[in-house]
């Protein structure tokens, strides 16, 4: 009988998978999340490569459960009570660089120094080289066009990794628990790199599958993954047209989408789209999308082979 192995307190390893030189990819749900389109991503990732978590982070001391409730499940019949998950998966990528462990995790409301300790320890354990966070922002974005996503790293290896440079960003204020996990990442030593998808600020509809496939499109071919994207493809397609159809409804929308549209076509692709309150009039009745992008996850939930 398999016994756990706790490494440090609240970090629970189940196994030791056997790794090269890995990459953490990490997404976190909540404010870091725009259309829950990193979690999303990573959540694909899983499901496709079938793989069981190796390790987790109790949430006993991270989360207000009274914000972030258990959910309660049938499976077979019995009740099965889950509470909020921070989980790693690994996978072997045969002919890449780099294997690549996942955390899925849910951004926490409590002792965040404790939090991102497990998971650099859980780095430094691994051998880790290096940590990837994804993040999707609300952003003056237009819904027509393919979602943009901003990439940087200070450390070369990861530069050249994913064809990315280093950016001085001037953004002062509120930051999320992906921001303070880079910190803590390169003071420990490990090479970091960030991707941002922008999602547009007027669609109120989540998952959004265009931030996520602008994602996984940057990860696959710099990581040499083989995923196939074709399925996220489809539905990013058909979640197009649904978002047209709502944006049609409204005039005002209208409106304001033309708008975005023509300032992001004479904008410099190098530009990246400031974040927004999503304080504007959002999309009516998203209902119809969300239903089907649930009806998605929920079939994708066992992972599919290529």
């Amino acid at each position: 009988m398999l016994v756990a192995e706790v490494i440090v307190a609240d970090l629970i390893v189940h196994r030791r998978p056997e790794l090269r030189r890995p990459l953490l990819i990490a997404a976190f749900a909540g404010w870091n999340d725009a259309g829950e389109s990193a979690t999303s991503a990573v959540r694909f990732m899983r499901r496709r490569w079938r793989e069981e978590p190796f390790a987790e982070i109790d949430p006993e001391e991270f989360y207000d459960f009274t914000q972030t409730r258990p959910r309660v499940r049938l499976e077979k019949g019995e009740r099965v009570l889950e509470w909020p998950q921070n989980v790693f998966t690994a996978r072997q990528v045969e002919g890449a660089e780099h294997d690549i462990i996942l955390l899925e995790g849910i951004e926490p409301h409590l002792a965040w120094h404790t939090y991102v300790d497990a998971i650099i320890e859980l780095c430094r354990s691994l051998d880790v080289a290096g940590v990837v966070t994804l993040g999707a922002l609300l952003a003056e974005a237009s819904h027509t066009r393919p979602v943009q996503v901003n990439g940087s790293s200070a450390d070369e290896p990861l530069q050249q990794l994913f064809g990315v440079t280093t950016r001085a960003s001037t953004y002062e204020g509120p930051t999320g628990i992906v921001g303070v996990l880079n910190q803590a990442a390169r003071e420990a030593g490990f090479a970091t790199a960030s991707f941002w998808g922008n999602v547009p600020y007027y669609v109120n509809a989540t998952p959004n599958p265009k931030g996520s496939l602008a994602l996984l499109q940057v990860l696959n071919p710099a990581l040499g993954l083989g995923l196939t994207l074709h399925d996220l493809e489809v539905f990013a397609a058909r979640f197009d047209a649904q978002v047209a159809a709502e944006v049609a409804k409204d005039s005002d929308v209208s409106t304001l989408a033309r708008q975005i549209e023509a300032r992001q076509d004479t904008e410099s692709p190098e530009e990246e789209p400031p974040a927004v309150n999503p304080t504007a009039e959002e999309l009516p009745d998203g209902a119809s999308m969300v239903e089907d992008l649930e009806r998605y996850l929920r079939e994708h939930r066992e992972g599919r082979s290529d």
